[in-house]
């Protein structure tokens, strides 16, 4: 009599804001009980966020299911669910420190986000800010925010005289998100599967925009939430999928790696 090999577990890693969330900020209808199903069922549940964590619990408790692990500012901080940190990648001490002179001087404002909590740094006479004493060495994210035009021309900047020393995205007109230059979505999945013990070929990621291309590229099973034509669907062997019907998506998609 044949004896059933153990496949292991399942992993499910899954972008937020645009994917398992509205543009209201409110749960996809079903998605919250597909997911409990699943973990249920025995698969590690994993958020993948540009969220802070305090952001992505409040949005976790919303949908009614907790992940075993939150990576957070794009993976730039890994966290377990009781809290312990599994991973902090900050920005270089220095850079993040120069970043933050260039904004103040071109009188943009600054949020500081350390491992979670974040501080506020107004432009208030350029050189005299005391930045070093207000940016340290474990800076998670900055968040450089003020006139659009002014903040368009610092992401300009940025990108070229920093490239390969941190990298920068637009948020929205006016908002600007600095990180480390190693911080990647596809990475963190890679990281947090090693540390669950879970192989890559069971992976299932789940986003919606270019900000998730590499969190679906390093996934065995890869679903872009959204309308044809979507971004994410230039990626090889994507599953892309309405709204309506994530829900049964992930079930079956999920259920054939058992």
């Amino acid at each position: 009599m044949p004896v059933r090999r153990e496949r292991g577990p399942v992993l499910l890693a899954c972008d937020l804001d645009g994917t398992l969330f509205d543009d209201d900020g409110l749960p996809l209808p079903g998605v919250g009980e597909a997911v409990a199903e699943i973990v249920g069922a025995g698969a590690h549940f994993v958020v993948v966020t540009g969220r802070p964590l305090r952001s992505a619990r409040r949005a976790t408790t919303l949908l009614g299911v907790e992940p075993v692990v939150y990576a957070c500012f794009h993976g730039a901080l890994i966290v377990e669910a009781c809290g312990r940190i599994l991973r902090h990648t900050p920005l270089p001490g220095r850079d993040a420190r120069q970043v933050v002179r260039r904004a103040l001087t071109e009188g943009v404002a600054v949020t500081v986000w350390d491992a979670d909590g974040p501080r506020e740094i107004e432009p208030v006479g350029g050189s005299h800010v005391p930045v070093a004493r207000l940016v340290g060495d474990e800076v998670s994210r900055l968040v450089l925010h003020g006139e659009p035009g002014t903040v368009a021309r610092l992401f300009t900047g940025l990108r070229r005289e920093w490239r390969g020393r941190l990298q920068a995205r637009s948020v929205r007109p006016g908002f600007l998100e600095v990180l480390a230059p190693q911080v990647d979505k596809g990475d963190a999945l890679r990281f947090v599967a090693m540390a669950l013990g879970v192989a890559g070929e069971r992976t299932v990621a789940c986003g919606d925009d270019a900000a998730d291309e590499s969190l679906l590229t390093a996934a065995a099973v890869r679903i872009a939430v959204g309308e044809s034509p979507h971004p994410l669907a230039g990626i090889p062997e994507v599953i892309v999928t309405a709204r309506g019907r994530l829900p049964d998506v992930l079930r079956a998609k999920v259920r054939s790696l058992r």
